[in-house]
């Protein structure tokens, strides 16, 4: 039986919750440093975009140029990060991995790229077309996410 557009968009709800949650609880911990979420997602964003100053970083996550700073301050006590001057503008602090920090993120994207592995396995016996379905409904997923915050 085909499912309503009401059991759909609940199941969307509760796997966003899920996702919440699970979010909520994930740390990433290397010997002596222990990295909470907004953390990880601030070294992914730096670890994308080396150089990427305050002002950028806290467009791309969506939080205040304070918070960007306050983690960064965080990472940088923990030395997984460093701080420079920005050298177009002096004005602008850049933030880049530490040796430290580069040894934690990559273990970071060794798991990142574990999951993503597990969610290909899960699509490799599904059509062409039901993937193309899958892709348009999570791009529209992702902009609606996106438009919330």
């Amino acid at each position: 039986m085909e499912p309503t557009r009401t059991q759909l968009a609940r199941q969307v709800v509760r796997l966003t919750n899920k996702i919440i949650f699970l979010e909520k609880k994930s740390l990433l911990e290397h010997g002596k440093v222990k990295l909470y979420p907004s953390e990880i997602h601030l070294l992914d964003v730096i670890d994308r975009e080396p150089g990427i100053n305050a002002s950028e970083t806290a467009a791309r996550l969506g939080v205040t140029k304070g918070a960007v700073s306050q983690t960064v301050t965080r990472l940088e006590k923990k030395g997984v990060v460093r701080k420079s001057r920005d050298r177009r503008n002096k004005n602008e602090l850049t933030v880049h991995l530490t040796d430290l920090g580069n040894e934690v993120f990559e273990i970071h994207r060794r798991r990142r790229i574990g999951l993503e592995k597990t969610f290909a396995g899960h699509l490799d016996g599904l059509s062409a077309g039901d993937r193309e379905v899958i892709g348009r409904f999570l791009w529209n997923l992702e902009g609606f996410f996106e438009n919330l915050g």
